[in-house]
C-alpha cells in the first residue's frame, strides 16, 4: 500500500530554514537551522579551579578567565557573565577588574574627570583578611564580527599588595577556616 504525505498547511517559524525529507523507505527527516534574532546559538564556559595571585599595578589576564567564540553572523550578540572570587590580605588596597573583548574594555565606570581608577569592578576586602568575596557580571556585547573574539577578565591591584584569585588573603591551611573557592565564566551567541 502505497503511503500517502499531506501537508496542509506550513506556518512561519522564524527559521533560516525548515526543511524536511522523506527517503525511499517512507523515513521522514527534518532539517531546522535556528537564527531567528533572540534564539540562543551557542555557548561557551570556562572555570578556574586553582588560585592565582598578582601584585601587579598594570591589568593582567586572570589564567582561565578566557574564552574564544566565533560568533555566527556579524549581527549576533554576545552574553558575556561571570563570577569571580577573590581575597586581599587586610585593608590596605584595592583590587581592579575589568570585563574585556581582546583588548578593549567593555564595561567600564565612566570617567569623572578625577583620579579615580575606572573599572568593571573595585574589589575591596571589607570584611577582613580570612574572607572570600564574590563578585558577578553579566554584559551583552555587540562585536560586529565573524572572526575569532576572545573574552576575558584582567586584574590589578592598587598599591602593589597582592591580590589573590579563588583563596582569601590569610589563606589558613586549616578544615574549619578559609578554604579554597572557585571562579567562572560564560559566553553566549545569541542571534541578532
Amino acid at each position: 500500500m502505497a503511503s500517502i504525505l499531506k501537508v496542509d498547511k506550513i506556518r512561519g517559524t522564524g527559521l533560516d530554514s525548515d526543511s524536511f525529507s522523506i527517503d525511499g523507505s517512507g523515513n521522514i527527516s527534518t532539517t531546522k537551522t535556528f537564527s531567528a534574532p533572540g534564539h540562543l546559538l551557542q555557548t561557551l564556559t570556562a572555570a578556574k579551579l586553582d588560585v592565582f595571585s598578582t601584585t601587579s599595578q598594570s591589568f593582567v589576564d586572570i589564567p582561565n578567565m578566557t574564552i574564544t567564540i566565533t560568533p555566527s553572523s556579524t549581527s549576533s550578540k554576545i552574553l558575556f557573565s561571570w563570577n569571580l572570587t577573590y581575597g586581599i590580605n587586610g585593608d590596605i588596597a584595592h583590587a581592579y577588574v575589568m570585563a574585556m573583548r581582546g583588548s578593549t574594555n567593555i564595561l567600564v565606570a565612566a570617567a569623572d574627570g578625577g583620579n579615580r581608577t575606572e573599572a568593571t569592578h573595585v574589589l575591596n576586602p571589607y570584611a577582613g583578611s580570612g574572607t572570600h568575596h564574590v563578585v558577578n557580571g553579566v554584559f551583552l556585547d555587540s562585536p560586529s564580527t565573524t572572526s575569532a573574539t576572545v573574552y576575558k577578565l584582567q586584574l590589578k591591584s592598587s598599591n602593589g599588595t597582592a591580590i589573590y584569585i579563588n583563596r582569601s588573603g590569610r589563606d589558613n591551611n586549616a578544615a574549619a577556616y578559609d578554604g579554597r573557592s572557585t571562579s567562572s565564566m560564560c559566553v553566549q551567541e545569541i542571534a541578532g
